[in-house]
């Protein structure tokens, strides 16, 4: 009776318009961060739910979703000072050591748990970082300023690299390990690499040259900068590069050459917030009973122990970076929220490998959809203990 566009392109839309809701709602009757609204109109309009939307319905999504973590990573990058990380290296290093004791921990959970080695090992890097979008819009929305919402965008900005990267590698690793092609495995890793580099360098280097003749700052150069971070995002696609390294890299390399305050149009900060809810609209749209009913018990270790490690590791860490025991606790709290890494590293898995189990699929995303829903609950408390909110 319908056509099936129209079909799906009705679902998307009211699956928006719902998410939009609840968002609002939550916020305006509770004052939690509006994202926790939107991640639980997820759960409710996917098949946990009504079943509005679902997998079928994920391609129709993609396009929007990967513009929505180009322009955010991109806006995150820029938070990313290069020459003050080298100014501070503890930051960077305590940096590390966290993301590390948080792979360590969760890889030894699932290897108590029974899961095999290979499925660990993607489940632990999947899960060892944090949500960079989860901690832009909390912040944005509670308008908080200081110490630790700016180490958390700095932190939150490392882990993507660290994550993928980390992925990457065991994605050489399988083809290697599992297909004898280990010069084929490396050589790619080397190339994702590189090419992620050299997108962000062209990204950075357009951004700058449309920088010193227009003024970027304006509404109707809103246009441009999409413009260019959507080419950007078409030809990591095109060439099946990681999605999340180039526009973070760009951002980052913006910062570093450009010291003058980035300053992005008005309207695309607004669309950044509008495509957000599509991400986590599809997040729930992935989460099945089948999945739930395979990787709940799991994803409630793991997730116990992720907590852990990172309030420990940056509890302990914080001190000799400048930030005291009240920052640090803040800090650890919120860099718990995850959401969008793991959700573009699924699908890579199944990109490179269609025969992976769902294991991983099950336990990561039921922890995912945990974290998207109390995620920014915990990182509004940080905020709010260290008293940066302004709202």
């Amino acid at each position: 009776m319908f056509d099936p566009i129209h079909a799906v392109f009705v679902r998307i839309a009211f699956s928006f318009l719902v998410a939009a809701l609840v968002g609002e709602t939550v916020h305006h009757y509770s004052q939690f961060p509006r994202i926790a609204g939107y991640a639980l109109a997820g759960v409710v309009l996917g098949p946990l739910g009504l079943g509005w939307v679902d997998t079928a319905d994920l391609p129709s999504m993609g396009p929007f979703v990967g513009l929505a973590v180009a322009l955010l990573l991109f806006e995150l990058g820029t938070h990313i000072h290069v020459r003050w990380l080298i100014q501070h290296p503890w930051v960077v290093v305590s940096s590390l050591l966290e993301s590390f004791a948080t792979f360590v921990a969760t890889y030894l959970v699932t290897r108590v748990l029974g899961i095999e080695t290979e499925t660990g090992l993607v489940i632990a890097v999947m899960i060892m970082g944090s949500s960079p979008v989860i901690a832009m819009q909390t912040i944005t929305e509670n308008r908080a300023r200081g110490r630790v919402s700016q180490r958390l965008l700095v932190l939150s900005g490392l882990n993507i690299a660290y994550s993928v990267l980390g992925f990457q590698l065991i994605m050489a690793w399988y083809q290697g390990a599992f297909h004898s092609q280990w010069l084929l495995g490396i050589g790619r890793f080397m190339m994702l690499v590189m090419g992620s580099l050299g997108l962000g360098v062209v990204l950075a280097l357009s951004f700058k040259g449309l920088r010193s003749r227009f003024d970027l700052s304006v509404e109707h150069s809103a246009p441009l900068v999409l413009g260019l971070l959507l080419f950007i995002e078409s030809l990591v696609l095109l060439f099946k590069w990681p999605v999340l390294l180039a526009p973070l890299i760009g951002g980052g390399l913006v910062k570093c050459w450009d010291q003058r305050p980035i300053l992005l149009p008005r309207y695309v900060a607004t669309l950044g917030s509008l495509l957000a809810i599509m991400l986590f609209v599809m997040a729930g749209s992935r989460l099945t009973w089948h999945y739930l009913w395979l990787g709940a018990g799991s994803a409630a270790l793991l997730l116990l122990v992720r907590v852990l490690a990172k309030l420990l590791c940056v509890g302990a860490l914080g001190p000799i970076t400048g930030l005291d025991l009240r920052q640090s606790l803040a800090l650890g709290v919120s860099l718990i929220p995850l959401a969008e890494v793991p959700m573009v590293e699924l699908n890579d898995l199944h990109r490179f490998y269609p025969q992976a189990d769902g294991v991983a699929d099950a336990v990561v995303l039921c922890l995912v959809m945990v974290m998207v829903v109390l995620g920014p609950l915990a990182l509004q408390w940080g905020l709010r203990f260290v008293r940066e909110c302004r709202e």
